[in-house]
């Protein structure tokens, strides 16, 4: 989507998927989330700037109709950056706090240092021993999951600028196949 906007939304919308990709991946390989406060807020300023661009016509100095932004990609979009907006704010509000600091030696462990204190948990941490779901669950979920995403993504696609040049699946040059008459019942 971002392809088709003028410039300087363009760069803008690529900028934003190209940091929530790059977070995405550091997150799935640190197994844990990343920057979780920050995250909150900053998924939310595309929703924003594509809800300002459309509501007022002037966002970025382009009026709603010169931005090539379609509403239903865009409103899959905010979809998504809302749902990891509420995800990451549960993660935080369930991730155990941190035990205050007394201020003695043998209750900080490190005098004051700043270290991390040995099972002191951080946000989005799994907590050892906590429920975990069972496999059925997490396969149903996973599978509904990508359902939902599959279903909601693919249409969004085909509905942007780039989405309407693609191919119709099953056409891709292949000439029409022929069956030719195996002389039975047809040659009668």
């Amino acid at each position: 989507m971002g392809v088709t906007a003028p410039f300087r939304l363009s760069v803008l919308l690529v900028g934003f998927g190209i940091a929530e990709l790059g977070w995405g991946i550091a997150t799935l390989a640190t197994g844990r989330v990343l920057a979780a406060r920050i995250v909150v807020a900053a998924a939310l300023i595309p929703v924003l700037t594509w809800g300002a661009t459309a509501a007022l016509g002037s966002g970025l100095g382009v009026t709603s109709a010169e931005t090539g932004l379609p509403p239903y990609p865009m409103a899959v979009a905010s979809v998504f950056n809302i749902f990891l907006t509420v995800t990451v704010a549960i993660v935080l509000r369930r991730a155990p706090k941190a035990l205050p600091t007394t201020g003695g030696a043998a209750a900080s462990g490190a005098a004051g240092s700043g270290a991390a204190r040995p099972g002191a948990a951080t946000p989005g941490a799994a907590t050892p021993g906590a429920a975990t779901p069972g496999g059925w669950r997490f396969l149903v979920g996973l599978v509904v999951g990508g359902l939902l995403l599959s279903g909601l993504t693919t249409p969004a696609l085909a509905a942007t600028e780039v989405g309407s040049h693609a191919v119709p699946h099953g056409s891709h040059g292949v000439p029409e196949l022929i069956v030719p008459d195996p002389g039975g019942h047809g040659s009668h």
